[in-house]
């Protein structure tokens, strides 16, 4: 970046995400102006640690005059949030889980209708660079939709810290979503970079709790399920595993071409570049630069969308 760095403040820090983000602004040149969060204590630790001021309010917030907002609620923030926040000029990114249920999703519908800002959402993993590169490879097939045959997508991310008492919120299907949505939504952001747009339709599934285990919501999902894809003849099989097991990050994708097999599985050992932190960063500055945001939510609502609808055919409750 060059000239004079742009102003980014954090709303909310529900949970690990802004943490990095704010690390990576400030290694991309950008300048941290302020945060906001009900915990005033881990905000004043977030400020002195990242820099800006500690504010007690959204309204607050917006008199920094931010380029960037990063907002990190917790559920029952995440209307009031992007209410106030859409009423600001800043473009704002919501970091995940911005809706895990269907009764959150319409009430963001309802937030965002009258929002006057770009609002994007996204995993990380849509600026995975291995994830790029699998689907620049299979772009050729997309010009005949027919000719991605299925897909098999794995999530894998240990759910133990969804359950520590500061964030138990995150591993209840009702108010965080569960692993089911907090973990799953990394899978259907991959499906949505290779195929864009395309919405779950039909499915069945199943839902699993390892002995022992505290959750409340599960350890293992899974669905077979269809995927409409815009423009497509035929609907596109689609395997999904999502699961909060103990052990290492995995992320996975096999895609079925009408050529071969192509397969991805993403470097968790250098998770900041390879899982896409620093390229979400890179990519926010980038757009912010000109008042926009990514993963705008006339897009990324089909991600949203997919991944609860998904996680209630795997519990039976769709």
């Amino acid at each position: 970046m060059s000239g004079t760095p742009l102003r980014v403040a954090f709303a909310g820090l529900a949970h690990s995400h802004p943490y990095t983000d704010a690390a990576n602004v400030r290694a991309l040149g950008a300048e941290v102006v302020g945060v906001h969060d009900a915990d005033t204590a881990a905000a004043g630790e977030f400020a002195a640690r990242f820099g800006g001021v500690v504010v007690a309010s959204l309204e607050e917030l917006a008199v920094l005059r931010p380029d960037l907002v990063i907002a990190t609620p917790r559920p029952h923030e995440v209307a009031p949030f992007l209410r106030s926040l859409g009423g600001g000029v800043a473009p704002v990114f919501a970091n995940k889980v911005i809706a895990a249920t269907a009764s959150q999703l319409a009430e963001v519908d309802r937030a965002l209708a009258a929002s006057s800002v770009a609002v994007g959402t996204s995993s990380v993993l849509r600026f995975a660079p291995a994830l790029s590169g699998l689907a620049a490879q299979i772009a050729p097939f997309l010009q005949t939709l027919d000719d991605v045959l299925a897909l098999r997508v794995h999530a894998q991310h240990d759910n133990a810290g969804f359950r520590v008492p500061a964030r138990s919120w995150q591993d209840d299907p009702q108010q965080g979503g569960g692993t089911a949505v907090t973990v799953g939504v990394h899978a259907w952001e991959m499906v949505d970079v290779l195929l864009p747009g395309a919405a779950l339709v039909s499915g069945s599934g199943w839902t699993r709790v390892r002995r022992g285990s505290s959750t409340v919501s599960e350890d293992a999902a899974g669905i077979d399920g269809l995927l409409r894809v815009p423009g497509a003849q035929r609907d596109v099989p689609v395997q999904a595993l999502v699961t909060g097991t103990p052990g290492p990050d995995a992320y996975t994708l096999e895609v079925v071409t009408a050529e071969g097999i192509r397969a991805l599985a993403l470097d968790v050992d250098d998770a900041n570049t390879e899982l896409g932190f620093h390229g979400l960063i890179r990519a926010l500055l980038d757009a912010a630069a000109h008042g926009a945001t990514v993963a705008p939510w006339t897009s990324a609502r089909a991600v949203v969308a997919n991944t609860i609808h998904a996680a209630d055919i795997a519990r039976g409750q769709a």
